[in-house]
């Protein structure tokens, strides 16, 4: 009777931490990306883009980490296009 619901809440516990993970990896190519977006020093070019995204990053919010990093970068390739 009590696995009947132990079983479910270690289910959810085993899923939110696959998730967390997937953010997490998500956060670190975006990171990447951004980096290699930038010509030359990515901290001179848009600094203030990529220390909010490092900033998510370190305070463990990987999905706004992600989010940030890639709006930082499209601007950055919008800005290039132009």
């Amino acid at each position: 009777m009590k696995l009947r619901y132990i079983l479910p809440v270690l289910l959810l516990g085993v899923a939110g931490n696959a998730l967390a993970s997937s953010d997490r990896r998500e956060c670190k190519e975006e990171l990447q990306k951004l980096k290699e977006a930038f010509s030359t020093d990515y901290t001179a070019q848009n600094h203030h883009g990529y220390r909010r995204a490092k900033a998510s990053r370190d305070n463990e919010e990987y999905e706004k980490c992600a989010s940030q990093a890639r709006k930082a970068r499209e601007r950055i390739e919008r800005e290039a296009d132009l």
